[in-house]
């Protein structure tokens, strides 16, 4: 598929989520999906583990606005950076703010395509305790 083709499968994957329509997951992700984030080591692969997390955010944060800085595409891969401002309500984790604390965090993901398909997510992101902490633009 060409990178523009992928890149509309990709935002309208997204589109999708945002609905919280996750029977998207099914059609958009392949069986074999992988997700590779320092941040979350041993994820779980497969659709199951695609599932977990496109649905991963509502268990996180609360009161979450996503603004998308950057996306573009370029041969199997689609690319996004975007900043994620609200209250963290997750478990305490290394690299994250205390619960109930506001927070903005920025993230990078790489998305790997096969036949129209994501195949591998390999993404990093980095928090910080308030919205004005964000070292970038």
């Amino acid at each position: 598929m060409l990178p523009e083709e992928n890149k509309a499968i990709f935002e309208r994957f997204i589109a999708e989520l945002g609905k919280g329509n996750l029977a998207v997951v099914d059609e958009i992700c392949a069986p074999g999906f992988a997700f590779h984030s320092p941040n979350f080591p041993g994820w779980p692969r497969g659709l199951e583990g695609a599932k977990k997390l496109a649905s991963a955010g509502s268990s996180m944060f609360a009161e979450a606005e996503t603004t998308i800085e950057d996306l573009f595409a370029a041969e199997d891969r689609v690319v996004l950076r975007m900043t994620i401002r609200g209250t963290y309500i997750g478990e305490p984790k290394l690299g994250f703010p205390r619960s109930g604390e506001r927070f903005a965090m920025g993230g990078i993901a790489i998305y790997r395509f096969v036949n129209g398909k994501i195949v591998d997510d390999w993404g990093i992101q980095v928090a910080c305790p308030t919205p004005t902490d964000l070292p970038w633009g």
